[in-house]
């Protein structure tokens, strides 16, 4: 979980060609979110367009802008971005699950994006599971979208502190008292070092009761990749937990590390969840993003910590393969495979 904003990087392209005969439809829509600032959504789901020759979004996807809705499999994905990201850090994620029937909402958490964060930490921890709540909300409501939607078939994607994100939604309660222990003795570990869990102690929120953390029980499915805040979980706080899930982690994670994170985790939850540890990859290779000359250029250092990995790392290849993961986990859990 990279506590800094990276503007030039999530601002950027990903220029990624479309391989489907039929592009992903794409609208950007406006949720309400009641006594707060209304959240900024985008929403991707099947189209019968042809994809456009160029890229054709401020993503830098091409996608069927507006186009009407094509035969969709009667699910909707959520998905949560990581700290100072935004709707389409998941673009392509989200695209590669539209074109395979679903339909995917993806908001920019207020306050915790790369253009806007303007919230503390001990509020950001709270709102972003509401913000996913609020669009599934929405959409269930929507007199279009709606009828498109089954009930018993939500599920939701979410990377780094969005990992954070899904685990509160589908009932982890976070211990931080524990927490806040752990980092005594671990002062090295990224959120502790950050002083992340420090903070969120010092207000009080070890004093929460387990409804402030957002369960919503809706979600019936959820992929999680590079969780962050894992290692505050107990065996005790996950114990309401029954969603089925996909746990993704790299092995040369040095944000949110493999070890004190996701495979705590999976060895904590009741339900033993699929595991993939990645070999070779880094917190951002969940990530396809256009590493540009001009990034490079201004900020060198973040560039090759973002962009850069091991020699025999192919990116787009591990995205093609976790796509095909993560519609195969998503079809078994909702029974599309019986």
């Amino acid at each position: 979980m990279k506590l800094q904003a990276l503007p030039t990087l999530l601002a950027g392209s990903m220029a990624l060609a479309s391989l489907s005969i039929e592009a992903a439809g794409f609208q950007e829509i406006e949720v309400s979110d009641a006594g707060f600032r209304n959240l900024n959504v985008g929403l991707w789901y099947p189209s019968d367009q042809a994809p456009p020759k160029a890229p054709n979004t401020k993503f830098g996807l091409p996608v069927a802008l507006d186009a009407p809705v094509g035969k969709t499999n009667g699910s909707l994905i959520v998905m949560s971005h990581g700290y100072g990201g935004w709707y389409a850090g998941h673009a392509d994620t989200a695209a590669a699950l539209a074109d395979a029937g679903f339909i995917v909402a993806a908001p920019s958490h207020t306050g915790n994006t790369w253009s806007d964060m303007s919230s503390s930490i001990d509020q950001w921890t709270i709102d972003r599971p509401r913000h996913i709540s609020r669009v599934i909300d929405q959409l269930s409501d929507d007199s279009q979208w709606g009828p498109l939607i089954d009930p018993a078939k939500i599920g939701m994607y979410g990377f780094s502190a969005g990992g954070y994100t899904a685990i509160g939604l589908i009932g982890g309660v976070p211990d931080i008292a524990g927490a806040n222990a752990y980092c005594v003795e671990h002062p090295d570990e990224f959120v502790c070092s950050e002083g992340m869990i420090q903070s969120m102690f010092d207000k009080g929120m070890h004093n929460l009761p387990p409804s402030a953390w957002g369960e919503d029980s809706r979600i019936q499915a959820a992929a999680i990749s590079a969780p962050g805040l894992a290692f505050a979980y107990t065996e005790e706080s996950l114990k309401d937990v029954r969603a089925d899930i996909q746990l993704w982690s790299g092995d040369l994670d040095e944000s949110v590390p493999t070890s004190s994170n996701a495979a705590v985790l999976a060895q904590r939850l009741p339900k033993a969840p699929e595991t993939h540890w990645v070999e070779n990859a880094t917190h951002f290779a969940f990530m396809i993003v256009a590493c540009r000359e001009a990034f490079k250029k201004e900020d060198p250092v973040e560039y090759e910590m973002v962009c850069g990995d091991p020699e025999g790392f192919d990116r787009r290849a591990f995205h093609e393969d976790m796509h095909q993961q993560m519609i195969r986990f998503y079809s078994d859990s909702f029974g599309f495979n019986k």
